[in-house]
């Protein structure tokens, strides 16, 4: 068992408090390193679960990893699992046209805009707590969003799956730092978890029943909870406080800027609720980097910006998504659509989309650090690039196998 120091492990004794270098990671090296400041955080204030990654036993590091990583499966399942199921969808809830969409742009922008708070929350409270309560949401909201009578039920309800899965993933990731403190041990631990992902994706597209998740989520819930290693909530001295105004305005604005978007490309952008809801919304979004600003603990303080790798990272990561969910959409209803192929058929053709992320994932979690991080990302990008004029080549329904299949696979190589 490796005797790696955690970051708490690590940390010094500066005047009966412990300081600590900022754990937000850089290209280059720790950016509070740079700035010559360190977070002191009082010594009773430390998780004492830190120091358990030491003493858990290989079986049980399987089991936590497997519960970790069975969260992410199921996130990236249920994310991909309506995207065959649109049409049919549609059909039978009778969708205006041009709205279907929210079935995926709900969940998706609920996931994105709790992410700030649920890693907040995952800090007042423990990431344990929060990942739990979040496997169990995407769970139990399977039934109610399988069982919609009617388009706003199953937007409303897909929306709130959203917010569980914007809980599991900031606590995920906590919690592989925290039992996984080793490099080698932790690249690992993450391959593995993004591989899990990817198998979501291959079953998520081909299965895509709602009914599945709740049967399967709810027990993986409760089994997590006496899985993880027990914890003890963070005393409340030092804690901060959760931005609920710049959560709202946030996820208010970007709501009504998806809305704006999508309504106008029906062909209403002269229309009075478009222009208004795009309007408001950028005033929201503006509220929100002002509130930033103003309040006391902002749940995305403005500082992050001056950290010289937060803006590519932060478009890098719109990327990822950009080519993932859009592309695989895209390509569903090009089969379905345009090439008349069936739902399953159609869910077929995308499996070599998650196949190649299934078998590179772990090589590259295995290799990567051998190789310059700035070159990895710089050739994902390009490849993803690649695999996105593939697909626009592919005009006619015999290029799958010379267009399609290879864009996938170029595109998913190193993303």
């Amino acid at each position: 068992m490796s005797t790696a120091t955690t970051p708490a492990q690590s940390a010094v004794e500066t005047n009966g408090e412990r300081v600590h270098p900022s754990s937000c990671p850089t290209l280059v090296g720790d950016h509070d390193a740079e700035k010559g400041s360190a977070k002191k955080i009082p010594s009773e204030a430390l998780d004492v679960n830190v120091t358990e990654s030491t003493l858990l036993t290989p079986l049980r590091k399987i089991l936590i990893l497997s519960v970790l990583s069975a969260a992410q499966f199921f996130d990236i399942f249920n994310a991909v699992a309506s995207i065959v199921s649109l049409p049919q969808i549609s059909e039978e809830l009778n969708f205006k046209p041009g709205t279907i969409q929210w079935i995926l742009s709900g969940y998706t922008l609920t996931f994105a805009s709790f992410m700030l708070v649920a890693g907040r929350i995952a800090d007042i409270l423990h990431p344990k707590l929060v990942f739990t309560a979040g496997f169990l949401v995407i769970g139990i909201l399977s039934i109610p969003v399988g069982a919609s009578v009617n388009p706003i039920m199953a937007v409303i309800f897909r929306a709130l799956q959203g917010i569980g899965a914007a809980m599991n993933v900031p606590s995920a990731m906590a919690l592989i730092s925290t039992y996984f403190p080793d490099a080698d041990q932790r690249s690992r631990a993450y391959a593995i978890y993004g591989a899990s992902g990817a198998v979501g994706n291959v079953l998520g597209v081909v299965i895509g029943v709602f009914y599945l998740l709740a049967i399967a989520m709810s027990p993986l819930a409760v089994a997590s909870w006496y899985i993880l290693p027990a914890h003890r909530t963070p005393p409340s001295t030092g804690r901060k406080s959760v931005d609920w105004p710049g959560v709202f305005s946030l996820t208010a604005g970007l709501t009504l800027f998806v809305f704006a978007v999508t309504e106008g490309s029906a062909g209403s952008w002269k229309t009075a609720r478009v222009i208004f809801t795009l309007v408001l919304s950028i005033v929201l979004l503006t509220a929100f980097l002002v509130i930033e600003r103003l309040v006391k603990d902002p749940a995305f303080p403005t500082r992050t910006w001056s950290n010289k790798n937060f803006t590519p990272w932060f478009f890098y990561a719109w990327s990822i998504y950009w080519f993932l969910f859009v592309s695989e959409m895209q390509l569903v209803q090009i089969f379905n659509t345009l090439w008349h192929e069936s739902a399953l058929s159609s869910a077929v053709r995308c499996i070599p989309m998650g196949l190649t992320a299934i078998i590179v994932s772990p090589l590259v979690g295995a290799y990567a650090p051998r190789f310059s991080r700035r070159l990895l990302l710089m050739g994902g990008q390009i490849m993803s690039a690649v695999g996105v004029v593939l697909f626009a080549l592919a005009d006619t329904r015999d290029k799958y196998w010379s267009h399609v299949v290879p864009g996938m696979i170029v595109g998913m190589i190193l993303l």
